[in-house]
């Protein structure tokens, strides 16, 4: 018997490792592939038909970015500056202090479109929309996460849905709040992570990184209060957007086809999803934050 269980168990884990190895290596083949996409489409940049956007303000690209991913920052930056709807502006918001460091091949793309823009004070990853917000309030602003290829259609995926309501915020990826019994929220692990619902719904918490697109008005006017922001969610800025939504009494609707990122190399990444879990530093506690602040209940 002792045999037969040695014999189960060692199966078991070999199909594990294999079953591991074998997801490696597709998402190798996926990265490679997304590698040779930019490559090309940057090679033939000059014949890229770019549609119009349409929507009845400016439209923004945002990101923001930081040394440890200024390495692979340009293909990112590429895939979007290869949309096939035009932005009328892709801005990266970086930390003056961080000057120095950029690369010359992030550099040589604001002769492509790229408009970097410096601000005086390292607020990591508010420094994605906040700036954006308070420059260029009347804009329709998209965002988005420096480690992450985007396909050709994405942008073209969120302004096409949307239908003049400004108080609809839409979103490629999010997650759905699950709540008891008794209406309490659970927990953001217990949370339906990449739902396929589409809404409009207050209880869907969009991603930014995977795409989110926000109108002029969709954010109640504390989404510009940098303080309390860094005070109250230091690491956890979609919470933060996804309460200055709630306030303000916008919705979310998901968009477009909900297809897996595709992500650079990166080791801050895993460092803050991390963060996100524990108990002291994590989401839960810094939604807790954000809801005895302004008083609310979800």
């Amino acid at each position: 018997m002792q045999i037969i269980k040695r014999v189960q168990h060692f199966s078991e884990s070999l199909s594990y490792r294999v079953a591991r190895k074998l997801k490696s290596l597709e998402a190798s083949r996926v990265k490679r592939k997304c590698l040779e996409r930019v490559a090309e489409g940057w090679e033939c940049r000059q014949e890229l038909e770019q549609a119009d956007h349409s929507l009845p303000a400016s439209l923004m690209i945002n990101l923001t970015s930081f040394p440890d991913r200024f390495g692979t920052l340009h293909l990112t930056l590429k895939s979007l500056l290869l949309q096939n709807v035009k932005a009328d502006a892709v801005n990266l918001w970086l930390f003056e202090g961080d000057k120095d460091q950029l690369p010359q091949n992030v550099l040589d793309l604001q002769q492509s479109g790229l408009s970097i823009r410096w601000v005086d004070e390292d607020i990591r990853s508010y420094k994605k929309l906040i700036p954006a917000l308070q420059q260029f309030p009347d804009a329709f602003h998209v965002t988005a996460d420096d480690d992450i290829y985007y396909r050709p259609d994405w942008l073209k995926s969120l302004v096409e849905g949307y239908t003049g309501d400004n108080k609809q915020i839409l979103a490629l990826r999010a997650h759905f709040v699950r709540r008891f019994k008794d209406g309490t929220t659970q927990p953001y692990r217990k949370w339906e992570a990449k739902t396929e619902r589409r809404g409009p719904s207050k209880d869907l918490f969009f991603t930014s990184g995977g795409g989110v697109l926000f109108p002029p008005g969709s954010l109640h006017p504390d989404a510009r209060k940098t303080q309390i922001a860094v005070d109250l969610a230091p690491t956890a800025d979609d919470l933060w957007w996804f309460v200055m939504a709630l306030i303000n009494g916008s919705t979310v609707r998901r968009v477009g086809e909900n297809k897996g990122l595709v992500t650079w190399p990166s080791v801050e990444a895993s460092y803050l999803w991390g963060m996100n879990k524990s108990a002291e530093h994590g989401n839960d506690m810094q939604l807790k934050n954000l809801l005895r602040h302004y008083k609310l209940k979800i």
